[in-house]
């Protein structure tokens, strides 16, 4: 199911409608909000962890950041692409927009986490201003975002490459999915030459390193590199291409509806 698809199921289910949205031209402040689901509420530090990667990898110079923790929640399934690409957590979002839940959406972002697998794609999924993924075990295994991350000069901005493994990996399926959310393609990602790596930024990710993979250069014309014999290596840091594209957001959910008594 596309994400067109999902959206037109959504705008059928009568009373509770959709998500609007409204235009904000320009973005001064970016608002996105995380919620944890009950199987990922279960490790400790997820929400912190994952609060503290988000701060430091969307803050730019273009908006005033604002991150925030909306809960945890219940949902019927674990899995991190399902539970969006089959209506269940924009619905509850839906829901809390018209103010007959206590989900409070964000104007921006509106990010789940959850305990699904990260082993068979597809593991998250991103809509307009909605985004899930699973790997919460993943995320909590983490170290704090100044020990790891190595820095280096790629023309204005950091590279933040990481190894690729299952926690770095999963943390950049939830940039990723963050970046759909925002409006991002995978073609707004790119490779690099980095030694004897190759390395993908998170729109693109694990794309890179496949021979068969459909995309081969970027929407800004980076040509990406032959991955043949090299090693794979992730970065954290949104390409410059996606930046350009981020700068120009301006999107947003409607306010929601106030309860009665608010």
């Amino acid at each position: 199911m596309n994400r067109r698809h999902v959206l037109g199921a959504i705008g059928s289910v009568g009373s509770l409608g959709t998500l609007a949205y409204a235009t904000r031209d320009p973005v001064e402040s970016l608002e996105v909000r995380l919620w944890l689901s009950d199987g990922a509420a279960a490790y400790d530090g997820v929400a912190e962890r994952t609060l503290e990667y988000v701060e430091r990898l969307m803050e730019f110079e273009f908006w005033t950041l604002e991150v925030s923790f909306g809960g945890v929640v219940p949902v019927s399934t674990e899995d991190g692409a399902r539970v969006t690409s089959a209506g269940e957590w924009p619905l509850a979002l839906a829901s809390g927009t018209v103010g007959s839940s206590d989900v409070e959406p964000a104007d921006d972002v509106n990010l789940l986490v959850t305990d699904g697998q990260m082993k068979r794609a597809p593991t998250g999924y991103g809509l307009p201003h909605i985004a899930s993924v699973g790997g919460a075990r993943h995320i909590a295994d983490l170290e704090p975002f100044e020990e790891f991350v190595e820095s280096g000069p790629e023309g204005d901005v950091e590279r933040r490459i990481v190894p690729l493994q299952t926690p770095t990996r999963t943390i950049q399926i939830l940039l990723h999915e963050v970046g759909h959310a925002l409006g991002l393609h995978h073609e707004h990602g790119v490779a690099f030459r980095y030694g004897d790596a190759v390395v993908a930024t998170p729109m693109l990710s694990t794309y890179a390193f496949s021979s068969n993979s459909p995309y081969d250069h970027s929407r800004c014309g980076t040509s990406y590199p032959d991955p043949s014999g090299l090693k794979w290596r992730l970065s954290l840091a949104f390409s410059t291409c996606a930046r350009r594209e981020l700068a120009s957001y301006s999107g947003g959910v409607r306010p929601r509806t106030p309860r009665e008594g608010e």
